[in-house]
């Protein structure tokens, strides 16, 4: 089970009065316009922000993230939800590695797949973030973009991106080949994910 910062076990300080206060001025810019937001895309936006949550050091900034997230469970409309959220990605937008809101189609997944595949993606930052500094420019210039994209990562953060993206990718792509169930994962959050076949594999099976 996926658990959030609210959750037991967490290190945030208790929000003072002065901290929410600031951040709620901060955070609600009167110039911008947010759709109103049902529950299901409150869910599944605010679920990735949990786990990106998880991995965050204590700040005021983070605590005012998570009050917003407390107070738009709670809203009983969907113009309270989208005032929520849009404290959250305007305080979110200044902190390194907020996870950016859904576009696009509907999302084909469960919740409880979002929350997977959104843990199995933070856990891939997470571990580029353990490679010292000292070797970046190293993975830099041996490591660049595929195919004819040419150049090269401008940073880590770009390179982080790619593999991030990938991941999420070869996720779906698995999903959707029935190769992994977008639930099933060990205790050390691997997801349980049958890999593609080998060209060997596949010649071996047109032989038979």
């Amino acid at each position: 089970m996926v658990h959030s910062a609210l959750h037991e076990g967490n290190h945030i300080r208790p929000l003072s009065l002065y901290s929410a206060t600031r951040a709620e001025t901060v955070a609600l810019p009167t110039n911008e316009k947010v759709n109103n937001m049902k529950q299901a895309n409150w869910k599944l936006n605010t679920n990735k922000v949990r786990v990106w949550a998880e991995n965050q050091p204590p700040s005021d900034n983070l605590q005012a993230v998570m009050l917003s997230l407390t107070l738009g469970d709670s809203a009983n409309t969907d113009e309270l939800r989208s005032t929520y959220w849009t404290a959250i990605r305007s305080i979110g937008s200044t902190m390194d590695g907020f996870p950016s809101a859904r576009r696009g189609r509907e999302s084909t997944l469960t919740e409880e797949q979002e929350i997977v595949l959104a843990t199995v993606e933070q856990k891939v930052i997470d571990a580029f973030a353990e490679i010292p500094t000292d070797y970046h420019d190293l993975l830099l210039s041996v490591i660049v973009p595929h195919g004819r994209t040419g150049g090269v990562y401008a940073n880590m953060d770009e390179l982080v991106a790619y593999y991030k993206k990938s991941a999420h990718n070869y996720m779906m792509q698995s999903i959707k080949e029935g190769r992994f169930d977008g639930v099933a994962v060990n205790k050390a959050g691997i997801p349980q994910i049958t890999p593609r076949p080998t060209k060997a594999d596949l010649e071996v099976s047109e032989e038979e």
